[in-house]
Parts: C-alpha cells; structure tokens; sequence
C-alpha cells in the first residue's frame, strides 16, 4: 500500500478519473471492503480529489454496507479530514444492528460511556482523540447518531429500518437521544426524507418507523415525506392479534413496572444528571403520537408519498395534517396491509384539510380476496378546488359489483388528467372489467357537458390482466365517446416479460 502515495503528484484529472474508477468497480458493485478508505488514508492528494465522487452521496443502505467497521472507517476519516464532512448532501443508511449497549461493558457502565461519547462529540460537533481508541467497540445505533452531527450538509436522507419490539433496541434511540441534546446540524437543509421499513420478522415491528419519523418530522424546511413497507401479511395478522392496541393508534410504552426495576438499579450507579439522562432514555413514546399530533399544521411538506403502509401502523392521516399547504399525494393501501374502508375514509378525511392547495391525488386501494365481497365505496374529490391530476383505484369512485354500475358527481371541476386503476378480475361475474371501464366512462362524459371543462387526458390501468386478442368493443366505445369531447384516452396493461402493453394500439391491429 505504501507505493499508492507515487500518485500523489499526479494531474487533478487523471486523479479525479482514479477516483471514478475506483468508485465505479470497489463501490457501486458493493465490493468496497475498506478500499476506498486505505486509498483515501494513503494519499491525500487522492483523498481531495476522491472525497467528493465517493462521500457526496453516501451510501451505507445495504446489509454489507452498514456494518460497524464501515461506519468506523467513515468516521475515522472524518476525524482526520473534519472538513471533508461538508461534502455530503445526501445520506442513505441502514439497517444497523439496532443494539444500545456495548457487549464489551456492563449494561450501566455502557450506557454512561456512550451517553458522554454521544454528548461531547455532538457538543463540539468532532470526534476527540480519547474517543477514538475505543470507536470500535460502541454500539452501531450510537455511531449513526454520531455520525449525523458530522455531516451538517445534508439535504436527503434515506433511512433502511429494521423491525423491533416495543420494549427491544429501537435502532433510532440514541438518535431521539442526541436530537434531545442539540438540534441536528443540518437540520434546515433536510428537504427530502425517506423511510422503508422491512417487513416485521420478528417482534410487533413498530419502534423504529414511529420513533424516528415522529422525531424528524418536524424539519424546518422539510418538502418530501417518502414512507415504504416491505409488507408481510401473515406476519402483521399476528402482530395486531398480539397487540390489538397497535390497530387502534395506541401508544404502548414501556410498562412502568420495567421502568421503575431498571431506574432503581442505575439509582445506585448514575450520577444525577446521567440517571436524568437514563430515565429519558427508555420513556421515549415508541409510536410517537404524541409527537405527530403537536406538528399539525406547521410543516413545510409539499409532496407525501405512501407505499404498502397498513394505517394500524402508520398513523396516516395525522401525518398528513401535519403539512401547511399539502401538494401532492401518493398512497397505496388495501389487503395485504389490512386497511378497510374505515382507514380509507379517514385518509380521505384528513386529504380534505388541503382541499385548495391539493394538485395531485394518487391512491390506489387493492381489496383482495380476503375483503372480496365487501361492499365498495365512493369518495367525493369535488372539493378539491386546485385537483388537476387524479389517479385512483376505479373502486373509490364508483360501485362496480352491482348489476347497474354506480358513479356519483365526485370529480373536481379543474381536473385535467384522470387515471383509472382496475383489476380485470375485480366483478366476480357480475360483468367485465372493460364493462365497468364503460359505464364509468360514460358518466365522465356527461360531466364533460358541464363541469369537466378542463379534462384532457383519461388513461386506464388494468392490473393483473392477461391480455389476450379480446378486440372490447366496451373500450372502443369508451374511446369514441373521449375522443368526441376531445379528450385523449389510454388503455395499458402491464406484463412482466414484455413490459407496458398498449391495449388499444393491439385492439386497432386485430380489428384491421
């Protein structure tokens, strides 16, 4: 390694393209193992020229990414380079292991170490020498906190979070627990938050998600709230069996009981103000909303985007109160995540706090086989003065198992673009799923003739459809009656092999 530093007195390109490389082949592939950091500690001159092709946006979201040695890496470079923190602008972590004690220290004793680790460091917002000989055997959960106080310019974040129990490592404790101590440095610059939750394997898989999206939540000037759920059906029927008060927004913490045994044992061990420090600890709200509920009404969220979140543990509709002035929304619920139309309706519901700032409403709503022969329902969109973009689960606007498909006058007046979302197995032999298309279309026709001035563009998705020759008249006429109020009008459908399929394109082919 000692003959790396003959590139030192190398041109800034060629040094710039080494970086690139080296970025492209040991770091994109997921190949890093440390090499980047031996470079980067070898030759400073390829550190200057490197840091901001590899650390501008970094990446520790990968299992084999987010281990303890490589955020140790990344914060011993930081310690030898402070400034070089700056570079970073967008953040994309996890999961760590979510352990919040040291196995190399009693449980006490690690507590007290980390919590005066934690509060020097983001005190001084740099890592002193006395800490670093011990960096390695802190537990991972610290160190991302740590390490959040080192990067004052980031703008993005992205959190990977595993689950966990109420009552088990969190993963984002120490994180509430330095943001208690002094506010994040970048905390105005932060526009853009994304969480994706793993499915729960274990445990009620609550903690994490809340704790940390009702600590962050109120970011100054935070735009774009994105929340994803790798969902496992199965395993979320048992975690509301075993916590029936998860599916109702409770806020389960920790028993008191538990509370009271462990503050009477740190009692003979903590001094006053770590003892303080202790009790707080392990009395953070793990649904946070409390937390969530204060902000409604003060964000400067624009853009929230949903996917595969059940409401029973996302508390959904008070995030969404949570904005000033909501722009667009994007939400996927149904089924699998177990969200019936009581949850739809207060999602609904809390839409209507920003019915005239509202210009994007997408909400796709899968009922499934379980939920199969409920009934459907209609939400009305009429009140959403500025709605001019309109994507929606054909459900939500009309009822298409009865025999006389049903649609009430529910669309906005400045609607441009409409998009319809329907299941061509989705009648259960009452009709078809073109047949529904028509019926539908049919209405927005006659709204056409006095309200819905301003449509332009009508596109259907149908999910899960087969496609086979079929040449539907139903959709032929559904065209015509678009085109002759001069509205363009789409039909696709998705297959797996061949990718975005033009129904109607393929219909105008065999019919010729």
């Amino acid at each position: 390694m000692p003959k790396m530093t003959c590139i030192t007195d190398l041109p800034n390109e060629l040094l710039e393209e080494i970086a690139r490389t080296v970025r492209r082949v040991c770091y994109d592939s997921g190949q890093y193992d440390n090499v980047l950091t031996s470079f980067s500690m070898t030759c400073r001159a390829f550190y200057r020229v490197a840091f901001r092709y590899v650390y501008d946006d970094l990446d520790l979201a990968e299992r084999n990414r987010c281990t303890r040695q490589r955020i140790c890496d990344l914060l011993h470079l930081i310690y030898k380079n402070p400034e070089r923190g700056y570079a970073v602008e967008r953040l994309s972590i996890g999961p760590w292991d979510p352990a919040e004690y040291s196995s190399r220290w009693p449980q006490l004793e690690s507590f007290r170490r980390s919590y005066e680790f934690l509060k020097r460091t983001i005190t001084a917002r740099k890592l002193h020498d006395e800490d670093m000989a011990d960096l390695q055997y802190y537990p991972s959960s610290l160190l991302v906190a740590v390490l959040f106080y080192l990067l004052p310019n980031i703008d993005d974040l992205f959190f990977i979070l595993s689950p966990s129990g109420r009552n088990l490592d969190s993963a984002t404790r120490w994180l509430v627990t330095a943001i208690d101590i002094a506010p994040l440095p970048c905390r105005e610059k932060v526009k853009s938050l994304e969480l994706e939750y793993l499915e729960p394997i274990v445990g009620d898989g609550l903690v994490p998600c809340r704790l940390t999206i009702g600590t962050l939540l109120d970011l100054p000037n935070l735009e774009v709230l994105r929340c994803a759920e790798n969902d496992n059906p199965d395993m979320l029927d048992a975690v509301i069996a075993m916590h029936p008060d998860h599916a109702e927004g409770a806020a389960p913490r920790m028993q008191d009981a538990e509370l009271t045994s462990r503050m009477k044992t740190a009692e003979t061990t903590l001094a006053p103000d770590l003892l303080e420090a202790y009790e707080k600890f392990w009395s953070y709200d793990p649904m946070s909303l409390d937390r969530i509920t204060a902000l409604q009404g003060t964000s400067s969220i624009r853009e929230i985007s949903i996917y595969n979140n059940p409401c029973t543990i996302w508390p959904i509709p008070e995030i969404i109160r949570v904005p000033k002035q909501l722009k667009e929304f994007d939400c996927f619920i149904g089924s699998k995540t177990r969200d019936n139309q009581e949850h739809v309706r207060a999602i609904h519901s809390a839409l209507l706090r920003h019915h005239d700032t509202l210009t994007e409403i997408t909400m796709s709503y899968y009922k499934g086989f379980e939920n199969r022969h409920a009934p459907n329902f209609q939400l009305d969109f009429s009140h959403f003065n500025s709605l001019e973009s309109l994507q929606v689960s054909i459900i939500l606007l009309a009822d298409i198992e009865l025999p006389i498909i049903q649609m009430r006058d529910i669309l906005p007046p400045n609607l441009k673009a409409l998009t319809l979302k329907i299941r061509d197995s989705a009648l259960m032999g009452v009709g078809t799923w073109d047949h529904a298309i028509l019926s539908v279309i049919t209405k927005i026709a006659a709204l056409r003739e006095f309200k819905l001035e301003k449509l332009k563009t009508v596109d259907v998705r149908v999910i899960n459809h087969s496609w086979r020759p079929s040449n539907s008249l139903n959709l032929a006429t559904a065209r015509n009656l678009m085109r002759e109020r001069g509205i363009e009008f789409n039909a696709t459908t998705y297959d797996p092999y061949k990718g975005t399929i033009d129904i109607l394109r393929t219909l105008d082919g065999l019919s010729t």
